[in-house]
């Protein structure tokens, strides 16, 4: 049986197998858009007088009878022989066949509002990628509104239905656009979540919170100007469709991101950059898109939300050198900055011999510089404790008094100096605290933080501390070996991510995004060329390398040749 194809989200679009078909008149088309969508039978007297509520029984009977009559020969004259039609006919009664013969996009969208309706808990790989695919396929129905710019001026029972349907699948639409980017951001694929709200924002362009997530999704990418951009055109389109200013929580983001340095720096890939030679990789080759670590993303986005809410969290992140640590806390950090958090970053270096609180040191300086005020963050006697780390702090506020000189109540005190600052910070907006290679920290450093997550437990501020360590025997001390017990023991929520090695699918995804020619380039025959910079003559070899894996991988020729897109180069 030839299929009924209704696309009724934008303009209603009505195909027959494969022929569209133009009916002559605007109520045969709301008559069956009406039934297919309904569902079920309806009594001919009920549609004549709602449909032609202007006429008479008679004559609305009849009028109805003429549209079914164009219905019926419209749709027999591409039936297949002996095919049933699609209208169903039973005396005072009428319906269209509901089965597998008729499609309704709005069918598409029922079923992935049903799905993201249940909630969007963590999800395996699998099941991660089976809703996004159905969510794509659900909001890539969506031309416009429902039945957009259609109506019967002539039967106000149509034009309210219509009116009820449209805010309905709005709403329907509006959630799976909404569930469709958080997905892809919690994955870490801000690149992706982007082009779901560039989606949703063609859908309903008055949409706001559309604006808002662009706007962060924007910044945590480092892209402040795209971010700022994004604010503008929604303005502008708010100006003109409503003659009204953004919402105050819009305003502030925008103001928020105009005076912030990201704390990343925005990605600019080329796939041949002006100064390449052709056949020459690129010198950011391996400055791909953020691969394999969907999991672990999502997980440091659950600890952030909790500690956004009130409850401190301490994040061990684990993992063999190079395995993509901070990278993953580089991402991670992107985002937390764009969802209105305060990123403090620091780094413990492998040194001769270890500086007493050099990782908090660097920290503490570089934002209490930026403070313009530091002693309306603390008291001035916490303020000289401090002043052992900084001295600095005594030329900016010279009447601090001299800190306590006793060695044993000395260091208690700065520590509860330290914390109390950082607490004072977390107050104003959440903060997100990132010390790196931490397997170099020095013991003083150590204590600090032990007592630090402690005290963050017993207050309940709005803080994620994010400790980056390397795995492996020859990384870990003895003395590193008992702080990482105890700071298990402490009562702060602490998650440990270690980090594996990718996965066989990981893996192909990684070497397939580290493609760049768009035309066909012979490797290992590059004698005639000029020699390039030692970063492209290794990644030259890099590339020589991975060309069996990639011929194993995909079938045919596996380069790429004009015309085709990254992400399409392999059909594997």
């Amino acid at each position: 049986m030839s299929q009924l194809h209704l696309s009724l989200l934008g303009e209603p679009l009505v195909i027959h197998g494969e022929t569209t078909l133009t009916l002559s008149t605007r109520k045969a088309l709301a008559l069956l858009v009406y039934l297919a969508v309904e569902g079920g039978t309806h009594p001919r007297k009920t549609l004549s007088e709602s449909f032609w509520p202007e006429l008479d029984a008679g004559h609305g009977r009849a009028a109805l009878r003429a549209n079914l009559l164009e219905l019926r020969k419209l749709l027999e004259r591409s039936h297949g022989p002996g095919e049933p039609a699609h209208l169903l006919i039973e005396r005072d009664m009428l319906g269209v066949e509901q089965g597998s013969s008729l499609l309704l996009d709005l069918r598409l969208v029922e079923a992935a509002s049903k799905q993201v309706g249940r909630g969007t808990p963590p999800l395996a790989d699998q099941a991660r990628e089976e809703l996004l695919a159905q969510l794509e396929r659900a909001s890539g129905v969506a031309r416009g509104p429902f039945l957009a710019g259609f109506t019967l001026r002539d039967s106000q029972f149509f034009d309210d239905w219509t009116r009820q349907e449209r805010e309905s699948w709005h709403l329907r639409l509006h959630q799976l656009f909404d569930a469709l980017s958080m997905l892809y951001e919690r994955a870490g694929d801000a690149e992706r979540a982007i082009e779901a709200v560039a989606g949703w924002l063609s859908f309903d362009p008055l949409n706001e919170e559309g604006y808002r997530r662009l706007m962060r999704l924007r910044f945590s990418q480092g892209d402040r100007v795209g971010a700022l951009r994004a604010y503008a055109r929604g303005r502008a389109v708010l100006a003109d469709e409503l003659q009204v200013e953004p919402e105050p929580e819009t305003v502030a983001l925008a103001k928020r991101i105009r005076h912030t340095a990201p704390s990343r720096s925005p990605q600019v890939r080329h796939l041949r950059p002006p100064h390449a030679l052709p056949g020459q990789p690129p010198a950011n080759l391996l400055e791909g898109s953020f691969l394999g670590r969907t999991a672990e993303f999502g997980t440091l986005i659950e600890c952030y939300q909790r500690a956004q809410a009130g409850q401190p969290q301490l994040v061990l992140l684990q993992g063999e050198t190079g395995i993509g640590k901070t990278r993953l806390a580089s991402e991670f950090l992107g985002w937390a900055q764009a969802q209105g958090a305060d990123v403090l970053v620091g780094r413990a270096l492998q040194t001769g011999r270890q500086l007493p609180y050099q990782p908090l040191i660097d920290v503490l300086r570089l934002n209490l510089e930026q403070e313009p005020a530091p002693g309306d963050l603390l008291s001035d006697v916490w303020l000289a404790e401090l002043s052992r780390l900084l001295p600095e702090l005594r030329d900016r506020h010279p009447e601090l008094p001299v800190p306590a000189t006793d060695e044993e109540l000395g260091h208690p005190r700065l520590f509860e100096a330290t914390a109390r600052l950082v607490q004072t910070w977390a107050a104003r907006r959440p903060l997100v605290f990132f010390l790196d290679d931490m397997q170099w920290a020095d013991t003083a450093t150590l204590d600090l933080l032990l007592y630090l997550a402690r005290s963050l437990a017993d207050e309940g501020a709005p803080i994620l501390l994010l400790l980056s360590v390397r795995t492996g025997a020859e990384s870990f001390t003895g003395v590193q070996s008992t702080w990482m017990m105890a700071l298990k023991r402490t009562s702060i929520a602490l998650t440990a991510l270690l980090l594996a090695a990718f996965t066989q699918e990981e893996t192909r995804r990684f070497v397939q995004e580290l493609a760049w020619a768009e035309q066909p380039v012979e490797v290992g025959n590059n004698h005639g060329a000029t020699e390039g910079s030692r970063e492209q003559r290794e990644a030259s070899r890099l590339r020589e390398a991975l060309v069996p894996f990639l011929r194993g991988r995909a079938p045919g020729d596996w380069r790429c040749g004009p015309g085709c897109s990254r992400r399409s180069r392999w059909a594997s």
